[in-house]
């Protein structure tokens, strides 16, 4: 009997691994009988965990992310359908938000280039590259690069 080692992804954990390892198990039978599903779990013991409730940053005082941190009227589920539109209506609510709360603004020394102006710099260097250095990971890299350089925080 030949043995397949199913390997997951960096972001699936229980109980979404046993319904991919479902999923697979039932793709590979389709495809060809006689095979041992083998799943390996690395993520459980050694993957990282996801802190506030998968939240990729933290809430700012007077907004909501995550269960019972918003309003009483609002279920988890309004909660994240909220966070979602938020992110759909702009890609960069988030970071804008995280940027705007980073504390006032300081006097540089002469001669400084101010942070916008650098990350600006570097993608505009990357996106001149064209797609090359990310050639692994398939096309779009100076088309992205391109597009974060009109919007550095």
């Amino acid at each position: 009997m030949t043995a397949v080692v199913f390997v997951h992804g960096t972001g699936v954990r229980e109980p979404a691994l046993s319904a991919l390892v479902g999923r697979v198990t039932a793709g590979l039978a389709a495809q060809r009988g006689g095979l041992d599903i083998v799943p390996y779990d690395w993520g459980t013991a050694h993957g990282a965990t996801l802190a506030a409730g998968g939240a990729s940053l933290p809430p700012r005082s007077g907004t909501t992310r995550g269960t019972g941190a918003g309003p009483a009227s609002l279920g988890p589920s309004d909660e994240t359908t909220a966070a979602w539109a938020v992110l759909y209506d702009d890609p960069y609510a988030e970071l804008a938000s995280a940027a705007a709360a980073s504390g006032p603004v300081v006097e540089r020394p002469p001669g400084t280039v101010p942070p916008q102006q650098r990350i600006r710099a570097l993608l505009t260097a990357l996106a001149a590259r064209g797609d090359e250095p990310g050639a692994d990971v398939g096309p779009g890299l100076a088309r992205a690069a391109t597009d974060l350089a009109a919007h550095p925080l």
